[in-house]
């Protein structure tokens, strides 16, 4: 497969991820199974444009590593934050 031809893919995938993570996060009655699987895609949409369209392949291990550890850190973010959003509410409300 060509470059132009992955990166065409890469981009495709990316289009249908986030109509996917939009449809998903309209619906009604969102609950912790929904959040995680949006966190998934967003998870899956960082990898790509890391990989494709970033070039994390040629950076140095340093940058790659805390690419990655975005990629995968922020996602788990959005589930912790699903679970104990009250608790963070009240723990950064405490805060101002």
């Amino acid at each position: 497969m060509t470059a132009t031809r992955k990166l065409d893919l890469a981009w495709l995938v990316l289009v249908l991820l986030s109509v996917t993570g939009a449809a998903l996060g309209g619906a009604d009655g969102v609950g912790l199974g929904v959040t995680a699987v949006v966190a998934l895609v967003m998870a899956l949409k960082l990898r790509l444009v890391g990989e494709h369209f970033l070039e994390l392949g040629s950076a140095t291990p340093r940058i790659r590593r805390l690419m990655y550890a975005f990629c995968y850190g922020m996602p788990a973010l959005v589930v912790l934050t699903s679970v104990w959003g009250d608790v963070l509410a009240r723990l950064t409300g405490a805060l101002i």
